[in-house]
């Protein structure tokens, strides 16, 4: 079975570009034999605000749909959100209402989904609980949650599966790419999102 449909900003390497040292024909057999298909796979936790952590495979254009789908599911009317860029600690958001953090990120959904170096994420906690949804650079979902029914009810409706085996695709080497105007005409690049991101964060 092959990958699932990656997003723009995410892409096997081409053979010149793996780093020194490793066999290509050996990491690509590795990789064509590797589990990295839609789904999703789910531990039971003990000892911390949340019960259950799981991690997911969606195509990239069923991708946002999850992603509205699981915070209407896990997170309640009020949330803080998640901005970042690709090996940085991320910026977070005040408490505010759940709608307006989905709003702003509504306005830049095809590129929060597409581009290699950003990753974005919605959330709640308190003394006791803690619910979030992360997307990573590399458009996987994370998901920690204490609220396990409605998040197994989402995925379900989404058409994943439970996987005993699930591999991520940066398991092996993988290209993270900004993608750009120069490439997707309309679209705005990357450090331009952040910037407007996080401008409005601070007006919650």
């Amino acid at each position: 079975m092959g990958i699932y449909k990656l997003p723009l900003g995410i892409r096997i390497p081409r053979y010149d570009e793996y780093p020194k040292g490793y066999v290509v024909e050996e990491v690509n057999k590795k990789r064509d034999s590797a589990n990295i298909v839609q789904g999703y796979k789910l531990v039971e936790v003990s000892d911390k605000k949340f019960t259950h952590f799981t991690e997911i495979n969606i195509d990239i254009d069923k991708l946002w749909s999850l992603f509205i789908s699981l915070s209407d599911s896990i997170i309640g009317d009020k949330a803080y959100g998640l901005i970042g860029f690709k090996g940085e600690k991320p910026t977070l958001s005040k408490i505010s209402d759940k709608k307006n953090i989905i709003e702003l990120f509504s306005k830049y959904q095809f590129e929060l989904s597409n581009d290699g170096f950003s990753e974005f994420g919605i959330a709640y906690y308190d003394d006791n609980t803690l619910n979030e949804i992360y997307i990573t650079t590399f458009k996987y979902v994370q998901v920690w949650t204490t609220d396990k029914d409605s998040l197994v009810k989402a995925l379900r409706k989404a058409g994943l599966k439970e996987k005993k085996i699930l591999n991520f695709i940066d398991e092996f080497p993988v290209v993270s790419e900004a993608i750009s105007p120069d490439e997707v005409e309309g679209i705005l690049s990357y450090t331009q999102i952040l910037s407007e991101i996080k401008e409005e964060f601070e007006k919650f």
